[in-house]
């Protein structure tokens, strides 16, 4: 079957595999935490910046907080009114004018969203 030789290279290999995943690892969860203090120093709000570091949008945000989830929207429409500022952005472009989500603000915060 198998020699000393092969059986020792075949651990070696499996050895160096744990330990790149191992460091991969250990470098994500510190990228993570940089991140997260990141969010912190800019937006001083414990619940917005664990939505963020979840991948998730919630009412409240700013439109900075929601491109730090989403990233850029892909389209963006603008009314502003006598009172307030409306804002749709849109994102997941699915056709001409088509979009799969689209978040809506008041005054630059999210008052809600919808996705299809």
């Amino acid at each position: 079957m198998f020699g000393y030789s092969a059986i020792f290279l075949i651990s070696c290999f499996v050895g160096i595999v744990f330990a790149l995943w191992l460091l991969k690892w250990l470098f994500g969860r510190g990228v993570n935490a940089l991140r997260r203090r990141a969010l912190m120093a800019r937006y001083d709000h414990p619940e917005f910046v664990a939505s963020i570091m979840d991948g998730r949008i919630m009412r409240g945000m700013s439109m900075d907080m929601v491109i730090d989830v989403w990233g850029d929207p892909a389209d963006l429409d603008e009314i502003a009114l006598k009172t307030k500022t409306k804002t749709e952005m849109k994102y997941d472009q699915k056709g001409k004018n088509r979009f799969g989500t689209r978040v809506h603000l008041e005054d630059g915060i999210v008052v809600g969203w919808e996705t299809k």
